[in-house]
């Protein structure tokens, strides 16, 4: 049985000193380059080796900028991946409604930047622990680690759940309570695999992805907000 432990606030991540990475890549990438010239004036023949590290290593921090329309109407995708499922269930947490789930599995080398759906007020920032079962697990959303970011838009609440895979267990919080956000902003990263869950809801936002489209964050509009 997982062991659990109380809700907690998660600190903002700095700013990246790399245009494109992630900023904990740029140790990484420093000691890979260092190693790789003192491999050629060593051993010539090996530096393939740490050369090919370090680009995998670049590959896996990817954190490019988009730009993301100004269309208050609109949802855009959470995260870069592939639908897995859209269901509908109750959220209780943030939203405390009748809500539609999006499913987004976010592959090992998929971009691993989490995004605002929509514009808003960070209301709620807390990280449940739990098990690390495979992201397509319909189970996973309720029972592994995940990080839940409630966001208050101007016509209503959202939450984007961000759920651990087996490989891929630690999750960044980029944001605050009582951060403002523009839709696209990012919001968190988790690599190696994970899962990311927007919930919204059911009357208000009309969601037209399926499953098996594949999404870019910040940029694939999945719905639009219900006309009163």
């Amino acid at each position: 049985m997982a062991r659990t432990m109380p809700e907690q606030t998660l600190p903002k991540e700095r700013t990246s000193h790399i245009p494109g990475l992630d900023p904990e890549a740029t140790p990484l990438l420093g000691l890979g380059l260092g190693l790789t010239g003192l491999t050629l004036s060593l051993h010539p023949r090996l530096a393939a080796l740490p050369l090919a590290l370090t680009a995998l290593t670049a590959a896996l921090y990817r954190d490019p900028e988009r730009a993301t329309p100004y269309e208050p109407g609109s949802i855009f995708a959470p995260s870069d991946g592939t639908v897995l499922r859209i269901d509908e269930v109750y959220e209780h947490r943030f939203v405390h409604s009748d809500c539609l789930r999006l499913s987004v599995a976010i592959g090992p080398l998929t971009v691993p930047v989490i995004r605002a759906p929509a514009g808003g007020l960070i209301q709620l920032v807390a990280l449940v622990a739990g098990e690390y079962r495979p992201v397509n697990d319909p189970a996973a959303g309720d029972r592994n680690e995940r990080l839940y970011i409630g966001l208050e838009t101007d016509w209503g609440p959202l939450l984007i759940a961000l759920v651990a895979g087996p490989i891929g267990r630690r999750l960044v919080c980029r944001v605050k309570t009582g951060d403002r956000l523009d839709a696209g902003a990012r919001l968190g990263t988790a690599r190696f695999g994970a899962r990311a869950d927007l919930y919204v809801q059911r009357d208000v936002v009309s969601l037209n992805a399926d499953p098996g489209m594949h999404l870019v964050a910040g940029r694939s509009r999945i719905g639009s907000v219900v006309p009163l």
